[in-house]
C-alpha cells in the first residue's frame, strides 16, 4: 500500500524575475494558496508513484524547485534518454522558451540533439495509459513526426487529455505546482507563447533511488 506523502509548500515565495535591467527589475511576492498543499494520491497519475522511481529537481532561477518523478513503467525509453540529457548538462541554463497559460510550459530546446528517439505513444503502435493531466511531464516533438522527440519537455498545467495519443508522457510533477502556474502566468498576451521576461532553469538534477539507466535507443542506432 502506497503511503500518503503530504508536500507543504512554503508559505510565500519572492521572485526576481530574470532578463530585466536591474534598476527596473520587477519584484513579484505572492502566497502559496492552500491548494497547493498536495495529496499525491489524488493525482491523476497517482497510480505510477512510486518511491523506487528515480526523481529529477528542475531548479528554477529565482523561482525555486519543480520536483518530478519519471515513470521508466510507463515510457522507459523517454525516461532513458531524458535522463542521458540530464547527465550531458543539456538543460544548464536552458530556457522555458514556450509559455502558453492554461495549457503548458516547454522548455528544453538545444541546437544540436544528440538523440532522436522512437514516440511511446498510443498513435505510434505504444501502450501508454498516462493521460495529460496537471503535472504531467510529456516529450515534445515536430509537428506530425512521431519519431522525432529528443531534448525538449513539456509540463501539462491544465488537464489536456487531447494530447494522450499524440504525446508520449513518461513523469508527474510532486511538488512546485505553484511555480509551474506562475511561470504559465508570465505568457506574453502581445507575442504568443513567450513569457514576459525570459525563465531560466538553472539545472536539472536526478536521484535515481536504484534505478539504473539504460542507453538510450535512438532512431539512427535502429537504422544501423
Amino acid at each position: 500500500m502506497k503511503k500518503i506523502l503530504l508536500i507543504v509548500l512554503s508559505l510565500a515565495l519572492v521572485v526576481t524575475l530574470a532578463g530585466c535591467k536591474e534598476d527596473d527589475a520587477p519584484e513579484f511576492e505572492f502566497d502559496v494558496p492552500a491548494e497547493y498543499n498536495v495529496n499525491l494520491q489524488e493525482l491523476g497519475y497517482s497510480e505510477y508513484i512510486s518511491f523506487s522511481n528515480p526523481t529529477i529537481t528542475i531548479t528554477v532561477v529565482d523561482m525555486g524547485e519543480i520536483v518530478i518523478q519519471l515513470f521508466p513503467s510507463v515510457a522507459p525509453n523517454t525516461v532513458n534518454s531524458f535522463i542521458n540529457y540530464i547527465d550531458l548538462e543539456t538543460y544548464t541554463n536552458n530556457q522555458f522558451h514556450r509559455v502558453v497559460n492554461g495549457f503548458m510550459i516547454q522548455g528544453g530546446y538545444v541546437d544540436n540533439p544528440s538523440c532522436y528517439i522512437e514516440g511511446e505513444m498510443g498513435n505510434n503502435d505504444f501502450e501508454n495509459e498516462l493521460s495529460h493531466t496537471p503535472g504531467v511531464l510529456s516529450m515534445a516533438r515536430v509537428g506530425g513526426d512521431y519519431d522525432s522527440g529528443s531534448s525538449q519537455f513539456f509540463i501539462v498545467q491544465q488537464t489536456s487529455t487531447f494530447l494522450d495519443l499524440e504525446y508520449a508522457g513518461f513523469g508527474g510533477v510532486v511538488s512546485g505546482f505553484h511555480i509551474i502556474d506562475y511561470i504559465a502566468s508570465l505568457n506574453n498576451p502581445e507575442v504568443n507563447e513567450l513569457s514576459i521576461v525570459p525563465v531560466y532553469i538553472e539545472s536539472i538534477t536526478i536521484d535515481l533511488n536504484g534505478y539504473v539507466a539504460s542507453a538510450p535507443i535512438c532512431i539512427d542506432e535502429e537504422a544501423d
